[in-house]
């Protein structure tokens, strides 16, 4: 289990280096510069928001494995070799929080129905399952793939983020087009207070 946490400010980009079948799941290679992520074994690493445990390790590459449960849930039952993927090291005591609280346990999948990159602003449009709907609010927080972002509209099943050209140039959003599947993960905050008013839980108390 992850315990860790990130911010949704990605710090590198990696590609898939290999892609194995391990019982009830698979074993990933990931090429990036190592030295960005400064990696030990053990650490947890989001990749495309998903925690991940790092199994090994050299100047080149880190090695990842996924269970059926975490297949299930991510876009990861896609991954091919050559993909890219959105790196963060997990948070320190030193790391500046520039984006929101991430925990990289996925909430579902959601699927690109607009990308847009114009000069100088960009947007994405992601749809997603009904199940999703009361996590979002308008200006809330909401990580995609790993990146920290704020959604500006919201309508049915759809949410709306605006991209600065930043986010375009440091993140595999320049790879993505429309009808991929993305990770999505609900604010961390608005789950907790979703929850509490489910249970009918009086904080006031």
């Amino acid at each position: 289990m992850c315990l860790k946490m990130f911010t949704g400010i990605v710090n590198n980009i990696g590609q898939i280096k290999s892609v194995e079948p391990l019982a009830h799941g698979l074993t990933v290679v990931i090429a990036c510069d190592i030295k960005l992520l400064d990696i030990e074994l053990g650490d947890s690493i989001s990749v495309n928001g998903v925690c991940s445990t790092v199994t090994h390790y050299d100047s080149l590459s880190f090695t990842v494995q996924y269970l059926s449960e975490t297949l299930d849930k991510t876009s990861f039952k896609t991954l091919v070799v050559g993909d890219y993927v959105n790196l963060e090291s997990s948070v320190t005591a030193q790391t500046k929080m520039g984006g929101h609280f991430v925990s990289g346990h996925i909430d579902g999948v959601g699927y690109l129905d607009e990308l847009v990159q114009s000069d100088p602003w960009g947007k994405i449009v992601v749809k997603f399952d009904d199940v999703l709907k009361p996590n979002f609010i308008y200006k809330g927080s909401v990580c995609v793939d790993g990146i920290s972002l704020t959604v500006s509209e919201i309508k049915d099943n759809f949410f709306r983020c605006d991209i600065i050209p930043h986010t375009f140039e440091n993140t595999i959003l320049k790879y993505k087009s429309v009808g991929q599947c993305v990770n999505i993960e609900c604010d961390m905050f608005g789950k907790y207070v979703l929850r509490s008013l489910e249970l009918g839980i009086d904080h006031g108390k």
